[in-house]
């Protein structure tokens, strides 16, 4: 990478600001477990002294363009006139113009988001942009974008604002949120950019998840829920006559219809009140709940049945371990935190890529008997391991030293998770027969396991890497976690790769050229390099190259790019 003088220049230092932010969101979003590409750019407005650009845009060799923002500021405006705040009136008149000056920046910042999304090619991003800070003469913006399927697919609630009080609608946004305020917080400082952000990662995912926690109390209309998060954890981690804790805590109004109470405490004990609280903890059970309206638990009861999902008004806390609690609302895990560390849940089972799997492995298979086994293996207590073999009958008496075979029979629900209670895997067929129970996989070690990770998925690794029988095997670790192995790439059009590559050799060739397209063209090819034949390959790189030395005479900064290769993987059985 060279050196550079920059057109849009907003301040000296602005393009390594921006690529500090975007690795530190990128390792914060990581670290609870989202893997969404993030990507961060900064837009500045001018407000003052005699410029080239009214709008600034970092990184300024593209993919966008100042023309793509130009009605931002008129769109902006729009946004503020409708809000129904900007009719508030606050008799003090330098608290009133603070007020709406907040309140134009947040709808400016609305109609950022806005214009990226409306983009072309720009569908498949979710846009966050934060409030401005001046620098200079602009006021700057931080945008960060995170692919829009990976977001949605991310567990969340749908209430976004109570009361006039933003609700995080996940750990992802809360994330994304505090990233960007402490991004904005940081352009305060003189020469920002100049040295490397020093920013905790451990701050920042631990501020997100008490501004989720609450923000979601916002919705049970608890609006002082401050600490939620440390309380949690201090009391999950507090053992009670040496055993671990285990229980749940039901969070509304103590009037909402949707809790029965079956009793109520004569005093009240404060949620703070941690060592009350966790002997409270170890009365709840299946027939009762602690009743928590926010700052103390009132009593024991229930959530009736005829709740409505929609008003999002009721949440529980649900202590699974030592150490170890979730928040989450109609039965869906919101996160998981594990001795103070925050993570997007990892329970729940991945039924699009197992029916996926199961319909390229075992086009005859019993779908719906082996979602069922899958399931009833992932009520575990303690980590689970269940194996679908294509020759079952085989693999049972093979592995039956260090097994048990069992006549072929379908196991209901509940014995079969019994099953999973002893060590080893439980050993099923494509119609979801159990064949042996206690499995314990054999192997060769081949350098595809992870040592992070636990025995179980492991072994999973080695046998799958030792060629055996067509084999699915799905891995419950302790922790929650859920692998679906072998994990192969999804099953794709042949079109979609033909027309990736096609966009891309004639942006290449487009005189003069569009160096934004290009780009574009080439991320789409980029990230489908998986599906790519030899000759595609060669084909893109000698067409790159030719965007590579255009790149170098007409631009003073570039990127440099790795040659793509064939991957030995990929064959006919990835095409739809």
């Amino acid at each position: 990478m060279q050196g550079r003088s920059i057109r849009q220049f907003m301040w000296r230092f602005q393009d390594s600001f921006c690529g500090s932010v975007g690795i530190g969101a990128g390792i914060a979003l990581k670290a609870i477990g989202f893997f969404g590409e993030p990507k961060v750019l900064l837009v500045g407005f001018q407000i003052a002294g005699d410029h080239e650009f009214s709008v600034c845009i970092e990184p300024e060799t593209g993919p966008y363009v100042p023309t793509d923002l130009s009605d931002v500021v008129r769109r902006g405006a729009e946004l503020y006139a409708e809000h129904p705040e900007s009719s508030m009136w606050d008799s003090v008149p330098h608290v009133h113009e603070q007020r709406h000056q907040r309140l134009r920046d947040r709808m400016r910042a609305k109609a950022l988001e806005e214009a990226f999304a409306l983009m072309p090619g720009e569908e498949d991003r979710a846009f966050f942009s934060s409030g401005s800070v001046r620098v200079g003469d602009y006021e700057i913006h931080i945008v960060l974008s995170v692919d829009r399927g990976e977001l949605e697919r991310v567990p969340q609630i749908s209430t976004e604002e109570v009361d006039r009080f933003v609700v995080f609608r996940s750990l992802v946004h809360a994330v994304i949120s505090e990233v960007l305020r402490r991004a904005s917080r940081a352009l305060y400082i003189p020469d920002i950019g100049s040295g490397v952000l020093s920013e905790s990662i451990d701050e920042i995912v631990r501020s997100a998840t008490e501004d989720m926690m609450r923000t979601v109390l916002y919705c049970a209309h608890f609006m002082f829920g401050g600490g939620n998060h440390l309380l949690m954890s201090s009391i999950s981690a507090l053992p009670y006559e040496g055993r671990s804790g285990s229980g749940r805590i039901v969070i509304s109004r103590d009037d909402d219809p949707a809790v029965e109470v079956l009793f109520r405490l004569c005093e009240p004990v404060r949620v703070d009140n941690v060592p009350a609280v966790r002997k409270l903890l170890e009365a709840s059970g299946p027939e009762a709940d602690l009743l928590s309206h926010g700052d103390s638990i009132y009593g024991f009861g229930t959530v009736t049945p005829d709740y409505d999902v929609q008003s999002e008004t009721v949440f529980v806390i649900s202590i699974t371990g030592r150490g170890v609690w979730e928040l989450s609302h109609a039965g869906k895990v919101l996160l998981t935190v594990r001795d103070g560390v925050p993570r997007l849940p990892s329970r729940v089972l991945d039924e699009e890529y197992f029916r996926d799997l199961v319909d390229r492995l075992f086009p005859d298979a019993d779908i719906q008997a082996l979602l069922d086994a899958a399931h009833a293996a992932g009520d575990h207590r303690h980590g689970a391991m269940l194996i679908i073999s294509g020759d079952a009958p085989g693999e049972a008496n093979r592995l039956s030293p260090q097994s048990w075979s069992i006549e072929p029979t379908f196991l209901s629900p509940d014995l079969l998770t019994q099953m999973t209670d002893m060590d080893g895997a439980v050993l099923i067929d494509p119609q979801g027969r159990c064949h042996a129970i206690g499995v314990i996989l054999d192997g060769m070690a081949r350098g595809k396991g992870d040592p992070a990770r636990g025995s179980r998925y492991n072994n999973a690794i080695r046998y799958l890497g030792s060629e055996p029988p067509t084999t699915i095997v799905i891995v419950y670790s302790a922790d929650g976690g859920i692998n679906i192995l072998p994990k192969l790439h999804p099953r794709i059009g042949r079109n979609i790769v033909i027309n990736a590559v096609e966009r891309y050799l004639s942006a290449a060739s487009t005189d003069p050229m569009d160096i934004r397209e290009a780009s574009k063209a080439w991320d789409a090819v980029r990230s489908l390099r998986f599906y790519l034949s030899d000759g595609q390959c060669e084909a893109l790189n000698q067409a790159r190259a030719g965007v590579d030395e255009w790149e170098r005479n007409n631009l003073e900064l570039w990127m440099v790019r790795s040659d793509l290769q064939a991957d030995p993987d990929m064959d006919d059985s990835y095409w739809l």
